[in-house]
């Protein structure tokens, strides 16, 4: 009894395996046929085997991305601290000045020019509080 449940598994086992070989030898036709890529496709009792150049082509775009990836970590993953730079902006700013009276026209020139001379100078010094920070409204 024994040996009928012995030789019914072992007959099992060979069919199966006969019948996997038998696919395997199949797709290695195929693959021979079908595929200039492949230098060697040796299969041995079930075994397929490949050879490194075609695992290469197989895993290079896993290696372009990769490569991709570090390149990118080193240009802009790790960037400094931004640094801000400020510059001095002139800002106008209301402020009450009393504004001299002009000077009155007159037919002598030298009076007039000192006439006009006097205004700026009046003129300068009120806006100087203006410029220098003084009292603003």
């Amino acid at each position: 009894m024994k040996e009928k449940i012995k030789n019914f598994f072992i007959n099992i086992y060979e069919k199966i395996r006969k019948y996997i070989l038998e696919k395997l030898l199949k797709i290695k036709e195929v693959l021979k046929s079908t595929s200039d890529d492949l230098t060697m496709i040796d299969i041995e009792e079930g075994m397929a085997r490949f050879s490194m150049q075609w695992w290469f082509m197989k895993s290079l775009k896993w290696l372009i991305a990769a490569v991709l990836a570090l390149l990118t970590l080193f240009l802009w993953g790790c960037s400094g601290t931004v640094v801000t730079k400020y510059y001095p902006v002139s800002v106008p700013v209301a402020c009450s000045v009393e504004i001299p009276e002009k000077p009155i026209y007159s037919k002598d020139l030298v009076v007039t020019n000192m006439h006009i001379l006097s205004y700026t100078e009046k003129l300068q010094s009120a806006l100087q509080v203006c410029v220098k920070g003084g009292i603003n409204d």
